[in-house]
């Protein structure tokens, strides 16, 4: 490339020979704004002091929905790993980029996003569903960094050190100019599926769960395979079969199967029914105090039902130290094992749903109007 030139070891001057820097030379492609989806791409020209060579570098960041198809609507297959790799190679040469389709399949990956689109039917608004998520109390499952809302409710994005969890309306988003979107990206092509297919009413509920470091991705990916935890993750390994729906599923379960969140999410069910589920689940478990235990939990379900995890906690622990919250962990898990069977949020459980049923959002899926 010309704008990058190859060097060899005996061309670098005295001060580049001995030099600590972690590259030598930078080139960053900007490609021009055009029709066609082109990936952002870094060539790094670094130097092996040991074996006195110059060793080029390529990272590469893009969208294998985008790439495909022009639109991260439509969905990818974990089959598609051929097609991704050669479409990835032919883009690069247009541009003066040559690598070899082994090189791509074998690349090392240190971040990855794995996306979900379940479209919502019209008795089931995005909003409901945020505001059902705003509930539970998600820093008792992981760590939480920040948690932001945006557009007035329509975005919400869970910062978590090296994880990222967001939900919002993918047609929405793709809609919004460029400064108030999640995405972005060039998605002038995404536009036009949408009102080529008139989604600008169906309200697209989508999940991203982003990894963003390697030690972060070999551990959750590797888990996922049921490798040894510190195996380096290649770009083929996330097409295996099944993976990105397993890997989807349990991050988004991790967040709302938690005791407490069970609870925060139990659906539009009569009070009465509540009461009745506790008193047979605790009468069939028997016990000295069994009638104290359904009455603890009746009330605890219905005050975290109602107002959610933390104003629950906030109250408890303005009264009483909040520094060992064994014994009210134990109540809490006493009251999510007698609710069991009790539905989720319509919401919540249609998204559930969907995400565990995991199908792909395609062409032929649009063609026949399913989503509408």
């Amino acid at each position: 490339m010309p704008e990058i030139n190859s060097r060899k070891y005996h061309e670098l001057s005295p001060t580049e020979q001995l030099s600590n820097r972690m590259y030598l030379r930078r080139f960053v492609l900007k490609a021009p704004h055009q029709s066609r989806y082109t990936p952002k791409i870094d060539v790094l020209e670094t130097l092996d002091r040991e074996h006195k060579t110059i060793v080029y570098v390529l990272i590469a960041e893009f969208s294998v929905p985008k790439l495909l198809y022009g639109n991260s609507l439509q969905e990818v297959s974990d089959k598609d790993l051929g097609k991704v790799v050669t479409v990835f190679r032919d883009v690069l040469l247009r541009v003066g980029i040559q690598v070899e389709n082994e090189a791509v399949a074998s690349a090392r990956v240190s971040a990855v996003h794995f996306c979900k689109n379940v479209p919502l039917p019209k008795d089931i608004r995005l909003q409901d569903i945020l505001a059902e998520l705003q509930r539970v109390d998600i820093s008792k499952v992981f760590d939480i960094t920040t948690k932001e809302t945006k557009n007035g409710g329509q975005v919400l994005h869970i910062y978590s050190g090296t994880i990222e969890r967001v939900f919002y309306d993918k047609v929405k988003d793709a809609l919004r100019p460029k400064v108030k979107r999640k995405d972005k990206g060039h998605i002038d092509y995404e536009r036009e599926v949408i009102e080529k297919y008139h989604l600008q009413n169906i309200e697209v509920f989508r999940y991203e769960y982003r990894i963003k470091k390697t030690q972060t991705v070999q551990r959750d990916i590797n888990l996922a395979l049921e490798r040894k935890p510190k195996t380096y993750v290649a770009f083929r390994d996330l097409f295996t079969d099944g993976l990105p729906s397993k890997v989807l599923l349990k991050s988004w379960r991790d967040m709302i199967d938690s005791p407490e969140n069970q609870l925060a999410l139990i659906g539009p069910v009569d009070s009465f029914r509540v009461l009745q589920r506790i008193v047979e689940g605790a009468r069939a478990q028997g016990g000295a105090h069994s009638m104290n235990h359904a009455l603890i939990a009746y009330g605890l379900t219905c005050i975290i039902r109602d107002h959610g995890v933390k104003e629950f906690r906030r109250l408890i622990f303005s009264h009483w130290n909040g520094d060992h919250p064994e014994r009210l962990n134990r109540k809490l898990a006493q009251a999510s094992e007698l609710t069991k069977g009790l539905p989720y949020s319509n919401g919540v459980a249609f998204v559930d749903g969907q995400i565990e049923k995991y199908e792909l959002i395609t062409r032929s899926l649009l063609d026949s109007c399913t989503v509408q």
